[in-house]
């Protein structure tokens, strides 16, 4: 894959990841709970996708290197929604410290050395992964298990899907923030914009924000013309 193509691959990712936020940002004020936490869930396995891509790339982003690379983690899991989904979920670990908060890092228990600590962490990104990928299907789908009692999306609680919907809008938000201080700060290359996926996760990625801001600010009036947002 050439540097421009992966480009073009990532910036479709990460628009069908903020889309498919704000459609289940709409399922669930409708009470479609259970398609939303499915869309939320697709949300985070396109943005795993984008995620490998982005770690082969983002280097060579910032010249006009032309080099075709091979994605080998996008070769070998590409259609695997676990893996996908896995990679999002640990790429999230990362949330609280992006905005400040550094007491999230360490996620060792009492007595626990780092190295168990990843090996529990991993276990349970893999755990979150496997019950994500239970709940999209859930949420899809109209099933009957062995002894008969069916199951239907319309039966999904509504349970954390707000919060869940949030935070998978902050994760894919903080990749699209993390490529425009790329881009600012250590590319030769013209400024490549994703302002618009921003701005369509605002008002689920900080709702509070969103609700102070202006009513300009809201319809798009107050965007800059460089594609920066005040994130």
């Amino acid at each position: 894959m050439t540097p421009q193509h992966a480009r073009e691959f990532w910036k479709a990712l990460m628009d069908n990841a903020s889309a498919l936020i704000a459609d289940a940002h709409v399922l669930l004020k409708a009470g479609s709970f259970g398609r939303s936490r499915s869309l939320t869930v697709l949300a985070q396995e396109e943005l795993g996708k984008a995620l490998w891509i982005y770690d082969t790339f983002a280097t060579t982003w910032n010249t006009a290197a032309v080099e075709p690379h091979k994605v080998d983690r996008l070769a070998k899991h590409g259609r695997d929604h676990v893996q996908k989904y896995l990679e999002a979920f640990v790429f999230g670990d990362e949330l609280a410290a992006f905005w400040g908060d550094y007491s999230s890092l360490d996620h060792r228990q009492e007595g626990e050395s780092p190295e168990d600590a990843w090996k529990r962490r991993r276990g349970e990104a893999k755990a979150a992964a496997r019950d994500a990928n239970v709940a999209k299907q859930r949420g899809f789908y109209v099933d009957r298990d062995n002894s008969g009692v069916i199951s239907s999306p319309t039966d999904v609680a509504t349970g954390t899907n707000e919060e869940d919907l949030q935070v998978a809008a902050q994760v894919v938000e903080m990749l699209l923030i993390r490529d425009h201080s790329r881009m600012k700060l250590d590319a030769d290359t013209d400024y490549d914009s994703t302002h618009a996926q921003q701005f369509r996760l605002l008002p689920i990625s900080h709702p509070d924000d969103w609700a102070a801001a202006s009513e300009d600010f809201r319809s798009g009036g107050e965007r800059r013309p460089d594609g920066e947002t005040d994130s």
